[in-house]
């Protein structure tokens, strides 16, 4: 988290564009964009809010 003590949301894609789709298609607001490191997914989209998921809920399986 950045030192101005906000919830940050925080999920991984391969350039800046797609952290900018991520965050249209979301209606999320994108904060900033960082390198991570990684060869494939090579950056960290830090959007404002709570931490979500992609991942299937129990219920969305049914």
């Amino acid at each position: 988290m950045s030192g101005n003590n906000k919830k940050e949301n925080r999920h991984c894609a391969t350039d800046a564009e797609q952290c900018r789709t991520m965050a249209k298609l979301n209606k999320w607001k994108l904060l900033y964009v960082e390198p991570n490191g990684s060869q494939i997914l090579k950056v960290d989209c830090i959007f404002e809010g709570e931490q979500t998921s992609f991942a299937l809920k129990e219920k969305d399986n049914e």
